[in-house]
């Protein structure tokens, strides 16, 4: 028996195209995504934002499209970064 998951929700395995701006100073960085989840999703980041800043994420996978913003909860160089929505419109 798998010792149960202190997540709100299932992650679930996503690559797509994130880009993330720092709604303070507009910095702009592109980096991929590596999981997803209802309530936010991590992703790669060769210069991690620090944490508690607040972005815009647009995502993006072929076709598909949405856009959440979000705060920076943990940001490190060898496990990457994780955000948490903070505004999700329902359709996405």
């Amino acid at each position: 028996m798998e010792p149960r998951s202190s997540r709100r929700a299932l992650r679930h395995s996503l690559t797509a195209d994130v880009e993330v701006v720092d709604l303070k100073s507009g910095i702009q960085i592109r980096e991929r995504t590596n999981d997803l989840n209802l309530y936010g999703c991590g992703m790669n980041a060769a210069t991690p934002i620090p944490a508690g800043t607040k972005v815009m994420l647009k995502i993006t996978q072929g076709a598909e499209k949405m856009t959440a913003f979000g705060k920076m909860i943990y940001g490190r160089t060898d496990i990457g970064v994780g955000i948490v929505f903070t505004t999700l419109e329902p359709e996405d």
